[in-house]
């Protein structure tokens, strides 16, 4: 696959998605973001972001957050040892791989119409009725704050109003006895009111992983989201207040049960206790997807949103105020290696862990922005405030051995203030000048039951500067360079995961990072070919990871590590009626400095985790008109990930995947109505993402589905 990342670099098909409708010249119409938390052009927004709209997440089949790694060069975004309502997310070197735990917290931050998500858990959400979805990848410190360390992800949510009214759903069947529903309407309900309203329902309700232990399918899942949404827009007042429900449940995560064959040469002098996945083998030849646990794996993730948006234009300046409260409840419960089996028709759960957790936060952003200087300066500033208290027990089982009941609450109240300004020094030159400054205040108290129990109370406050500056410079209507340096910061924090006293009364210091980075945007042939190139370089200071300490393994501050890269984006429009588009990025990750103690340094590993080498997709859509009331679409994108370490101590090696998905569809020349026949993974590629290899636990690792369909009827009015 290395040859198919440089044949990509070499035709230069690589890209965005095919986010925008035609002009009447056939070129791309403009993209509108809010990447800088104001409304500007993609093409001369000075940051690395992609932008898919609706159309472009439906063509390339991205239901969920975690399906929005298939379009954005660089990003890895697999399932956790939680359930599958949450993922590990990693993005220029930045990684967070516990996202179910309630003292975790994200490296990129997850926004829904401009409210930061505090918890991982219920962020994967099933996509649906949404304007676009941005991914702004490089640390995003000084205009979004709180763990934006190395990038953001903004879901934007459809508005109703004067010019966006609408009532469009579907309905299809799938593999594995899937149905999926939805159906969204919007638009003006009295004067400047509007109102919509959307509903989602999923039922997979048969398994693709066979459980020997109990002779079930399992891997089933079902969900169900709801949204309603007002907006009042007068002119100089804009208000939007939404409130929505989600509710996921599943089989929870189910590692599958493979066995190593040795590799044939040996690893190198330090490595040998490293495993790697290419020689990953089924422990029952011909059947890649199976576990042996009899513990009854769940997940169960509710979430309530509510948010009040409020603009108010006076004069040259604009005063907004965003107000966000988020519930969310999570139950996992699973059995970290898949069981073990002790007989011929016996099987016994290794490391059964059971997990209730709730979070409820809010916050509170207030800005102002606005032009000074006949428009020569433009500015934004503003105050944040965010608030969150979050509760998790385990009740864990070693083989069989029930452990004391282990609880746990937190607390965090953090405030930032922030500023920015571009500031134009020519027509066609412009610099970037900005800073945030955050204080976050965290509390943890924990509790383990029994004779030789624990109690534990921590404070701790991390506080950290983080500037930006940038210059760019069109060097003519449709080319802009650009180069900036900033500075992300993750806020430390508390040891959850282990029960030993001297790790749960352990604190970790922040990391940061400091990333530089220059990037080109064109458009050339009369707004037919669309490139984005992007360089970086991140030096990653005081990084989390986990290091051995006894019998424990806490999260601790490992040393400093540099990562590089380059990401390129092209979108294509040959002729009417066919998109071409794709990306492909490469990054170059080491170690600088590594504490001897850890996990890392002890295994002699040399990859930071979750940093795959080379990353490509290709893809495009065609369609033609059959007569005056039919029109054929087809369309297609194969995803190529490269080799990555999911594990810190760099014991399993992934060899990377290539998968393949595809559409064809038959739709009314109006576009109102389309039946659409789409497929994932249609290799059957069997897809191995994630794992563990710690003893006394034979290997398990984690799958993605294998191929799969749909048939689906859709239609929009």
């Amino acid at each position: 696959m290395h040859r198919v990342a440089k044949l990509l670099v070499g035709v230069s098909l690589l890209a965005t998605s095919p986010l925008m409708a035609q002009e009447s010249d056939g070129g791309f119409e403009e993209i509108l973001v809010t990447a800088l938390r104001t409304t500007t052009k993609l093409q001369e927004t000075p940051i690395a972001i992609t932008a898919l709209t609706q159309d472009a997440l439906t063509d390339q089949q991205i239901l969920s957050t975690q399906d929005i790694a298939k379009a954005v060069p660089g990003l890895t975004l697999i399932p956790v040892t939680a359930n599958p309502s949450t993922f590990q997310i990693g993005l220029r070197g930045g990684s967070e791989q516990t996202s179910g735990l309630i003292v975790s917290e994200p490296v990129v931050g997850i926004y829904v119409d401009d409210v930061y998500r505090g918890r991982m858990q219920g962020s994967n959400f099933q996509l649906s009725d949404l304007e676009r979805v941005e991914v702004l990848r490089g640390p995003q410190g000084t205009l979004y704050g709180r763990n934006t360390f190395s990038g953001a992800v903004k879901l934007v949510t459809r508005t109703p109003g004067k010019n966006d009214e609408w009532l469009k759903g579907s309905l299809g069947y799938g593999s594995f006895d899937e149905v999926r529903a939805e159906m969204s309407m919007g638009g003006v309900v009295a004067g400047d009111l509007g109102a919509s309203l959307s509903v989602f329902y999923r039922d997979q309700s048969d398994g693709w992983i066979f459980n020997r232990a109990t002779g079930q399918d399992i891997g089933k899942e079902r969900n169900f989201a709801a949204r309603g949404k007002l907006a009042y827009d007068s002119g100089p007042l804009r208000v939007q207040a939404a409130v929505s429900y989600s509710d996921d449940s599943n089989d929870g995560y189910i590692p599958v049960n493979v066995q190593f064959v040795p590799p044939p040469v040996t690893p190198p002098v330090g490595f040998d206790s490293r495993l790697f996945g290419e020689n990953a083998r089924p422990v029952l030849p011909g059947q890649p997807y199976l576990t042996s646990s009899p513990t009854p794996s769940q997940g169960e993730t509710a979430v309530f949103t509510g948010t009040l948006d409020i603009a108010l234009d006076i004069g040259d300046v604009t005063l907004r105020s965003i107000t966000g409260y988020i519930d969310t409840t999570d139950f996992f419960r699973w059995d970290l290696a898949g069981g073990q089996q002790v007989g011929p028709n016996a099987f016994i759960s290794s490391f059964d862990r059971a997990s209730a957790s709730g979070a409820q936060q809010w916050s509170q952003e207030l800005q102002a922005t606005g032009s000074s200087f006949d428009n020569k300066v433009n500015w934004l500033a503003g105050l944040y405030y965010f608030n969150e208290v979050g509760n998790q027990n385990f009740r864990d089982a070693f083989f069989g051995f029930q452990l004391p009941l282990f609880t746990q609450r937190t607390k965090t109240e953090s405030y930032a203030a922030f500023a920015q300004a571009n500031i134009a020094i020519s027509d066609r030159t412009s610099f970037t000048i900005g800073g945030r400054y955050t204080s976050d205040k965290k509390r943890f108290d924990a509790n383990i039951e029994g004779p030789f129990g624990l109690t534990a109370g921590l404070d701790a406050t991390f506080n950290a500067f983080t500037p930006k500056f940038g210059i760019e410079h069109k060097f003519t209507d449709d080319v802009l360079a650009y180069a900036s340096v900033s500075k992300g910061f993750k806020a430390g924090g508390f040891n959850g995961l282990s029960r030993a006293p001297a790790v749960i009364n352990s604190v970790y210091r922040p990391q940061t990072i400091w990333a530089y980075e220059a990037g080109v945007k064109a458009e050339t042939f009369d707004r037919k070919l669309r490139t984005n190139l992007a360089v970086f370089i991140n030096d990653i200071s005081d990084l989390q990871q986990t290091a051995q300490r006894g019998t424990d393994f806490p999260q601790v501050n490992v040393g400093d590590a540099r990562v590089w890269g380059v990401e390129l984006e092209v979108s294509a429009r040959p002729f009417k009626g066919l998109d071409l588009n794709g990306s492909v990025s490469y990054n170059n990750d080491r170690y600088k400095t590594l504490d001897p103690l850890s996990d890392a340094a002890r295994s002699g590993a040399r990859d930071v985790p979750l940093v795959s080498e080379w990353q490509a997709r290709l893809g495009g859509t065609f369609e033609q008109p059959i007569d005056d009331t039919l029109v054929f679409r087809i369309g297609g994108n194969m995803n190529y990930t490269g080799r990555y370490n999911p594990v810190v101590t760099n014991a399993i090696e992934l060899p990377g995947w290539t998968r393949i998905d595809a559409f064809v569809a038959l739709a009314t020349i109006d576009n109102k109505w389309e039946l659409n026949l789409s497929g994932q993974n249609l290799t059957d590629e069997v897809t191995y993402v994630s794992g563990i290899i710690s003893p006394p636990f034979s290997p398990a690792l984690t799958p993605l589905r294998p191929r799969t369909w749909m048939v689906s009827l859709k239609f929009n009015y």
